[in-house]
């Protein structure tokens, strides 16, 4: 039986006819190629996939990681409007996503907008996860991150 964001990497890179795609050939697949959803939401999407280990991040190259070939595909697959809070893992108390990192900036003023591109900015420079890139810019920001930072980490480390 495959679960929803199984069947969802499993129908993207079936229809691509690839087995890896980089990021962006991913989010632009998604949102444009098959019109599945908005490209911000693609990004959602991928990361919660990425989360649920559905899909494995390598380098800049991202893969299923099971056997695509297994998956019973229907024929006009479209994913269902609510698969992204379906891929994500449940919201364990020990750890922190990006995607709550950004709902716990949004919560304490700062446009998402702004903190997805400062985090961006800021991963890319430095060559760290979001999630330790959201964690500064909330810093930096003057936000108080006591309540998270220790969720954050545990989620780091395990990675």
């Amino acid at each position: 039986m495959t679960d929803e964001p199984m069947l969802c990497a499993a129908a993207f890179f079936r229809n691509k006819g690839k087995s890896v795609v980089t990021e962006k050939e991913f989010l632009m697949g998604i949102s444009m190629d098959f019109r599945w959803m908005p490209y911000s939401d693609a990004k959602e999407l991928l990361a919660a996939l990425l989360a649920a280990k559905v899909v494995k991040r390598d380098g800049d190259l991202i893969r299923p990681a099971f056997d695509v070939a297994g998956a019973d595909v229907p024929v006009a697959y479209r994913p269902p409007a609510d698969l992204i809070r379906k891929a994500a893992p449940s919201r364990e108390t020990d750890s922190m996503n990006f995607p709550q990192i950004i709902a716990f900036a949004e919560k304490h003023g700062m446009r998402k907008k702004d903190f997805i591109s400062a985090s961006n900015a800021l991963q890319k420079r430095l060559g760290i996860s979001p999630e330790a890139a959201g964690l500064i810019v909330l810093r930096d920001n003057g936000t108080d991150i006591s309540e998270i930072a220790e969720k954050v980490y545990s989620g780091i480390s395990r990675e």
